[in-house]
């Protein structure tokens, strides 16, 4: 009877680490797709380098809303 007892909280332990391993790999996969898509994200010049105005003219706004 002991033997069970052992062999059943061998097969819980083992349970448990596969289940962190799969969420480190989830989380490892998470976070590398977020940081790919931070690296490919480009945002266009919208003020100058040198006086930091804004490149493009804002349109003028009408009337009160």
């Amino acid at each position: 009877m002991a033997a069970d007892t052992v062999s059943a909280l061998g097969l819980a332990g083992r349970r448990a680490a596969v289940g962190v391993e799969v969420m480190m790999m989830l989380l490892s996969g998470v976070l590398l797709g977020f940081l790919a898509g931070l690296f490919a994200f480009r945002v266009k010049s919208r003020w100058c380098p040198r006086c930091g105005e804004p490149t493009h003219a804002m349109p003028p706004v009408e009337g009160n809303r």
